[in-house]
């Protein structure tokens, strides 16, 4: 292994891992790194292991120092740990430096120490509460005082590692028993089995302290928690044993839980993960729990006797006990599909007729794939080894939704949900079923890529029906640029009409609307007159009042596209693209040259033959084509104006025929199968314009949505009914659209969410804070609620978030991680 480079410890691990992937996978061997640990019953099992880890460190070129090698011991010290056959102890040799650690003196130091509590915490009782007046030392917004509780807890600590606690091996082929306690500032537990005599023995200890929020959750939701804690830790013991496991608690409200539509949200999500163990609750008093219970209560910390709760009931002892079972070949099942699935067979006449006719034999019009399984809850059916399930569209929905929407699943595409659900279910129509409910998913359709996106026809603008220059114009800055002259952009006027002609004007980036006006005055209602129609994109200068005000009183009739659709004017897009391409190539070496090029640029564009009309703008303005390169055959000669004035007037027709023929050939060359809105569906919106709270834009939702779709305004023009606080134009092109899809087999995508009801009032549950603002001297946040569409996202004050702490402290703190970033790159 490379010392020193980042990636070398993971990439080493890696390859350990691989190599001894099958002894490792077998409960043979403990790999860490380049320290391998290898164990077994008896000494001819153990030296059968050891030679098969030495051909293999053989094979793969790995040399082992004698003099760092152990072979055939019953204790050896291991990452810090004493192992012994059935034991576990702390490190002798590193305790020994702790009886005369210093007092620290920092926080550093405090934080050094801590860090050595950490590593051997299992081994003490209520370690977070022993350990909390030096936690408290750590906070950045606490000055560094040694407090005489300080030095309690770390006189306590010191006592606690020297007196080198012993905790039992777990023997996984016997029960687990947890004692589970939570007081007002922590939870504390402990984890035993019971020997042949049936004694209990420690196997570890846990303790943890609440934060705010959870200080002020009532009293049977902090022992709840306790208890998920509690399973969380030692899910790697629990999890899967074929023992149900003993769970002591000392109130006694946890045994009597109400019906699951009682519960708040908070409750709700823990309902699935506890459904994971099969474990049983046993009312225990406290004064028979002085282990778990001395794990979470401390008197130092007890502010006050305030906010005592009384005990509630939630919910029936059966919710607690595991819907995972095993049969009893040790095959895991989902109790609660397999029950529904009984019932269900029990109560459908197509299940119960086949499921008679193979009781009675009479098989002949059955195919041989069909047979009857006995269970512990009663006979189902199976089709070629999969399970068969009658038609209850709620039972296939629950089945489809764990293949699909569960984060072991993925929220696969249709084809791969319907393979993960027939490799173990089976019914008529799965197909047809799978792919609906996958059609019907919200989740998937607002963060999968688009990979049919909606392709309305092109709709080119109508063009001026004027035989006048300018009449219709369009728009545009190009911004960014060097400063030349002292201007850094360019404001682009195009001829939409007649001419397809330019008007180029350097200005600044900081342009007003009232300059733009000016410019306008200047450049084109002076020399050409004034336009009937001005086609824009929503830039602020082009909105604006002001602006909008200037064009009333001259009469001009604005047109700015639709939000985010610069596609519109896709004319005055290739003109900035034509001038970009000028200056790069004419500019490239000397780029603040760029403005004594500009007239240039005009004067070449407007002199060019367009493609469409045959004739340059030039042509069209002033009836000659100006000649700025000299020709074999010297200059022409200049018509009479009559004769100009007669072409004039037949180059410009000719200009607007050809320009409706163009605008009818693009309609035809681009067609597409598209089924326009209509007034009242609901549509996802692209987010790729929209500028969202969200903290990585990579992995935000590619949609928003749904929004309503308010009023038609043209087949492919659309008024949505925004959030109100969403401050952007409510005009959306087709293209940025799609269809929402809600499908029957699916059911809704966004249920009406149950509020928590606190203190006498209904409150709903805060997924995220997306941003901030302040109002009168109020903060408020924009919320994102549990289980609703990005539609429902709202401001509330500060003081309506008082049961959302957490949040708020995650919320700041991420906020002040990127005010620190960008002052970083501001000073480089």
């Amino acid at each position: 292994m490379f010392f020193g480079l980042t990636n070398s410890p993971a990439t080493f691990q890696a390859m350990m891992d691989h190599i001894f992937d099958e002894e490792i996978r077998g409960g043979l061997v403990i790999v860490y790194m380049d320290d391998i640990l290898i164990f077994a019953s008896t000494k001819e099992e153990l030296e059968r292991i050891t030679r098969i880890v030495l051909e293999k460190l053989k094979q793969n070129d790995l040399f082992l120092k004698p003099e760092k090698c152990v072979f055939c011991v019953k204790e050896i010290d291991y990452l810090g740990f004493i192992i012994s056959e059935g034991f576990l102890h702390m490190d002798p040799a590193k305790i020994e430096g702790i009886i005369n650690w210093p007092e620290p003196t920092t926080v550093k130091q405090v934080r050094s120490f801590l860090g050595f509590g950490n590593f051997y915490r299992k081994f003490i009782q209520g370690y977070s509460a022993k350990a909390k007046p030096l936690n408290d030392l750590l906070k950045t917004a606490t000055k560094f005082t040694w407090t005489p509780e300080a030095q309690r807890s770390f006189d306590l600590l010191k006592k606690c590692f020297t007196e080198e606690p012993v905790l039992r091996m777990p023997d996984p082929d016997r029960p687990f028993q947890i004692e589970s306690d939570a007081s007002k500032d922590a939870s504390g537990a402990v984890l035993t089995q019971k020997d042949a005599t049936g004694k209990r023995y420690p196997i570890s200890y846990l303790s943890r302290t609440f934060n705010d929020t959870e200080r002020r959750w009532e009293i049977y939701d902090r022992e709840l928690f306790g208890i998920i804690r509690a399973l969380r830790e030692w899910r790697h013991y629990i999890h899967g044993s074929p023992h149900q496991t003993e769970i002591y608690t000392d109130h006694l409200n946890l045994q009597y839980f109400k019906d699951p539509q009682k519960l708040n949200d908070r409750q709700k999500r823990w309902i699935p993960e506890l459904d994971q163990y099969n474990f049983k609750l046993i009312y225990t008093p406290g004064t028979k729990m002085t282990v778990s219970d001395a794990l979470s209560r401390r008197p130092d910390h007890h502010p006050s006797e305030e906010g005592k709760n009384q005990t509630h009931v939630l919910l029936k002892p059966e919710r607690f006990i595991a819907t995972i079972r095993a049969d009893s070949d040790g095959t895991l099942y989902d109790q609660e599909i397999r029950l529904q699935i009984v019932k269900a067979t029990q109560e459908q006449s197509d299940a119960i007729k086949i499921l008679n006719n193979l009781k009675e034999g009479k098989t002949d019009f059955l195919s041989d794939k069909w047979k009857i399984v006995s269970t512990s809850e009663g006979d189902l059916l199976t089709h070629d080894e999969r399970t068969y399930v009658p038609h209850d569209v709620e039972l296939k929905r629950k089945i489809v939704r764990i293949y699909h929407d569960a984060p072991t699943a993925g929220h696969p595409g249709q084809q791969a949900t319907r393979l993960q659900v027939q490799r173990n279910y089976y019914w008529p129509g799965l197909t047809k079923f799978v792919n609906s409910y996958v059609r019907g998913c919200a989740a998937c359709q607002q963060n999968k890529i688009n990979r049919r996106p909606t392709k309305p026809p092109l709709m080119p603008i109508e063009p001026s029906k004027e035989s006048r220059p300018f009449s219709q114009i369009s728009m545009d800055l190009i911004t960014n640029l060097p400063v030349s002259k002292g201007y850094d952009s360019i404001l682009v006027i195009v001829d939409h009409g007649l001419t397809k002609g330019i008007i180029l004007t350097p200005c600044m980036k900081t342009i007003t609307s009232k300059q733009t006006s000016d410019i306008i005055y200047e450049k084109l209602l002076t020399k050409y007159g004034r336009p009937n129609k001005i086609i824009s994109d929503r830039d602020p200068r082009f909105m604006a009042g002001s602006f909008q005000e200037a064009l009333q009183k001259m009469g001009v009739q604005p047109a700015p596209s639709s939000a985010f659709h610069p596609q519109m004017d896709g004319a005055t897009e290739r003109v900035n693209q034509e001038i970009q391409a000028y200056l790069s190539i004419f500019c490239a070496l000397n780029p603040e040259t760029w403005g004594e090029r500009l007239a240039m640029v005009e004067f070449t564009h407007n002199s060019r033959t367009h493609a469409d009309r045959q004739q340059s703008p030039f042509e069209l303005l002033y009836g000659y084509n100006p000649e700025a390169i000299p020709t074999a055959m010297g200059e022409f000669k200049f018509p009479s104006t009559q004769k100009r004035i007669e072409s004039m007037e037949i180059a410009r027709n000719e200009a607007l025929a050809a320009h409706e023929l163009a605008r009818i050939r693009m309609k035809e060359r681009i067609s597409h199968n598209f089924t326009p809105f209509r007034e009242g569906d609901k549509v996802w919106l692209e987010s790729r314009n929209l500028k969202l709270p969200y903290a990585s834009k990579k992995i935000a939702p590619k949609r928003e949505g749904p929004f309503k779709i308010k009023k038609v305004l043209s087949d492919v023009t659309y008024r949505l009914q925004l959030p109100e606080h969403w401050k952007i134009h409510n005009v959306f092109h087709a293209a940025l659209l799609s269809p929402y899809k809600q499908t029957e087999t699916h059911g809704p995508t966004h249920p009406t969410p149950v509020p928590e009801i606190i203190d006498g009032y209904e409150e709903f549950e805060v997924e995220g804070i997306l941003k901030h603002k302040k109002e009168a001297g109020k903060t408020f946040y924009l919320l994102r609620w549990k289980d609703q569409p990005t539609t429902e996202d709202g401001w509330e004050p500060e003081e309506h978030l008082e049961n959302s702490q957490e949040l708020l402290k995650e919320y700041w703190t991420r906020v002040k991680g990127k005010q620190r970033r960008r002052h970083i790159l501001e000073k480089r």
